[in-house]
């Protein structure tokens, strides 16, 4: 029998970079009066201020038919405790925060498939063009 490592100090210790915070919305599937389904309203938050630390990606343009003028594409990823109910296909509002808590920069879009490691948990975010 091998022994378990247990990372959850770890990942206690890593909820210090968690300076950012983020509104995580979901539309779920309910049964209306009349027995029809519908979708609850996306206006309102299913988590709010849940910490979280804000990173950025970059990736270069696969494009080779543009080698000198490729632009580098950023991406945005959230990373955050395990205990976060983040899923696929949710909409995030994410707010960059400073040292004194006060909103850097917001970003809002929809996230990917959540990444899970031994201590925490991640998303990218697709976001929206607007921002």
């Amino acid at each position: 029998m091998k022994n378990k490592i247990n990372f959850e100090p770890i990942g206690e210790a890593m909820k210090l970079f968690d300076t950012d915070k983020m509104d995580i919305y979901r539309r779920t599937e309910i049964q209306n009066p009349d027995g029809t389904t519908g979708e609850t309203s996306s206006l309102v938050p299913m988590y709010s201020n849940v910490y979280c630390h804000i990173a950025f990606i970059t990736a270069d343009n696969p494009d080779s038919a543009t080698a000198d003028t490729q632009p580098i594409i950023v991406g945005l990823k959230i990373n955050c405790p395990l205990d976060v109910d983040i899923q696929n296909g949710d909409y995030v509002i994410a707010n960059k925060l400073s040292n004194s808590g006060e909103i850097l920069e917001t970003y809002k879009g929809l996230v990917g498939e959540p990444r899970v490691a031994q201590s925490r948990k991640s998303v990218e975010m697709k976001m929206e063009t607007d921002v």
